[in-house]
């Protein structure tokens, strides 16, 4: 770690973890490429609890909170967090099935010796099945306030763009509705919106919400900078910033992407560098996630 690194008072992460499945007995590899054996659980899971703790080395201090989505169940967070390195670390678990097609839910972490927990909520849109929003009202001992933490999973483009805007629009509307209550009671609350919203930070939907979006920022300065990575996700070689950092307006933060080697492969296709994902197509391709985590550090 450089010793003039700036610590941050308060560290939080997201990540979308690409179909986070438990094994499923009986799954046989001759009938289903795909199927999520306990060898191949453990590598993903491993892989994830490394990232996590390369964040101390590069930061110098853990996350105190971690978005997550993607993920299926509390039994397979609770192997990460109790059969890992991360075991010593204290993360507790929020976590709620959601009605989601897929069987995959919003979750957090947040470590009981930094973080306590005043009160959480799951917000379900009710015009069709997706993922909830999950809620957290959290109390930091670093910084002795109280924050408001929402993680989101937004309806994705299957369909098309335009086909698919309304249910993003919808999850927009929920969320607004949802920060607009908090800042009615405290106008002064530190609100932080994080998730895979499945569009850009420039998107109708995403522009909807009345916070600032730390992530639209990072992506101008990427781009100005010509960055080799200037985003969270590749698809069809060019990398979008759909995994994104959202605060409230009197909150001093930055947001940046976590791209360490273990997370990103060779783009023959397309070039340069991509996210190193666990499946490509029926291959096992032994990668984390297909989305690099974001990290944000609230100063001060």
């Amino acid at each position: 770690m450089d010793k003039a690194l700036k610590l941050a008072a308060l560290l939080v992460m997201f990540w979308n973890l690409e179909n986070f499945f438990y094994p499923t007995k009986g799954d046989n590899l001759a009938e289903n490429p795909r199927a999520v054996t306990w060898k191949r659980f453990k590598a993903k899971r491993d892989l994830i609890s490394k990232t996590i703790i390369a964040v101390k080395d590069q930061q110098g201090q853990y996350p105190a909170i971690i978005g997550l989505c993607e993920v299926e169940n509390a039994k397979t967070l609770k192997n990460l967090i109790y059969d890992t390195p991360l075991s010593r670390l204290g993360y507790k678990i929020l976590h709620k099935d959601s009605p989601d097609k897929r069987g995959i839910d919003a979750a957090l972490l947040y470590r009981e010796d930094e973080i306590e927990l005043l009160d959480t909520a799951f917000l379900r849109i009710k015009e069709f099945q997706t993922r909830d929003i999950l809620y957290a009202k959290l109390y930091s001992q670093s910084i002795k306030d109280t924050v408001h933490i929402l993680v989101n999973h937004w309806p994705s483009k299957l369909g098309g763009e335009k086909k698919s805007l309304p249910r993003r629009m919808e999850a927009a509307l929920l969320l607004k509705k949802t920060v607009d209550s908090i800042q009615s009671v405290i106008p002064s609350a530190i609100i932080i919106a994080m998730g895979d919203f499945n569009d850009s930070p420039s998107s109708a939907p995403v522009r909807a919400i009345p916070l600032n979006n730390l992530s639209l920022r990072l992506k101008d300065s990427l781009k100005k900078a010509r960055a080799e990575i200037p985003g969270t996700h590749k698809y069809k070689g060019k990398w979008e910033m759909i995994d994104q950092f959202l605060v409230s307006k009197n909150t001093s933060a930055k947001a940046e992407i976590i791209s360490f080697p273990h997370l990103l492969q060779q783009d023959k296709k397309y070039l340069g560098d991509k996210t190193r994902r666990t499946f490509i197509g029926p291959r096992f391709n032994a990668g984390a996630s297909d989305h690099l985590p974001i990290l944000l550090k609230l100063f001060d």
